[in-house]
């Protein structure tokens, strides 16, 4: 099935990853929805239609997606595209956590959160894995959650490989030998996985502009440089372009050829170092350990 094929409209619910594999998640009237590979090296782009509206209740259990009842507007701006009703009733909502993974999503999951490498801690049900993770946060040495512009700065700036991977084994150790473990709950060993080149990152700009907000008729297109958790960065004929995908989530989207148009861009201000290490934010280091 294609895109392309009549439909009453096609909406897209964002970035979502399977098998290591990127994918635009598009989504019709009925809650049906496909994902579409969008692959490093492809082209792509989409004319944004009339509205945008919220994007409905993900059903896990039937893969489909329900409706909103509603067809609830969502602001152009915003990186939510649910609206408050069928947020409150989607159980992934309440569980999207930092660190958090179904054990059927594995990798994916923490594809999807753009984490640059990471390394499973432990395997259990849901209320002890939780509980664990509240631990881990209040001591201190890994946050549940990570600003966007931080997250971003650190693209610019990452340590090596191997560097990566010592850092990263040096955080787990601290959490075994510090964080009190819930009883019952048992150790995964550290086992790091990196992800930077399958995102890209090894293909990095020295600098690009970030889409801030879309509009109906705008057109976000380019080839596919990086792809890294919900965002994607697109080389076009004027420079490297950083979208959000989050905010291509419910509107209607049609396959176009098209140059980029109808964008509101600022300038990313982040530039690749030229020494090596990473960004020190002590109140929140570490966070690709999750």
């Amino acid at each position: 099935m294609s895109v392309t094929e009549q439909h009453s409209f096609w909406r897209a619910t964002g970035l979502y990853w399977h098998n290591r594999t990127p994918g635009m998640g598009l989504v019709d009237s009925s809650g049906t929805e496909r994902t579409y590979p969008v692959l490093l090296g492809t082209s792509v782009g989409y004319q944004l239609g009339a509205q945008r509206c919220c994007t409905g209740v993900w059903l896990a259990q039937q893969r489909r997606r329900r409706p909103c009842p509603f067809d609830h507007p969502i602001p152009p701006p915003a990186t939510r595209s649910q609206c408050d009703p069928c947020g409150s009733a989607d159980p992934g909502t309440m569980l999207a956590r930092v660190g958090l993974t179904a054990t059927e999503r594995g990798p994916d999951r923490l594809a999807e959160q753009g984490a640059l490498a990471f390394t499973w801690l432990a395997r259990s049900r849901l209320p002890e894995i939780r509980t664990a993770e509240q631990r881990i946060s209040a001591s201190g040495l890994a946050p549940e959650r990570r600003h966007r512009r931080v997250t971003l700065a650190t693209w610019w700036r990452l340590p090596d490989h191997t560097q990566r991977h010592n850092e990263l084994s040096t955080a787990y150790q601290r959490i075994i030998k510090t964080v009190r473990w819930p009883a019952g709950l048992g150790r995964e060993a550290c086992t790091v996985v990196d992800q930077v080149e399958t995102f890209g990152l090894d293909a990095l700009p020295a600098s690009c502009q970030e889409i801030t907000t879309l509009a109906s008729g705008a057109v976000p297109s380019g080839t596919v440089r990086c792809a890294i958790g919900r965002d994607l960065l697109l080389d076009t004929p004027d420079g490297p372009l950083l979208a959000d995908t989050r905010l291509l989530a419910g509107w209607p989207l049609h396959p176009t050829t098209a140059a980029p148009t109808g964008l509101q861009l600022r300038a990313c201000d982040h530039t690749r170092s030229s020494g090596v290490g990473p960004i020190r934010d002590d109140a929140a280091a570490q966070a690709s350990l999750f």
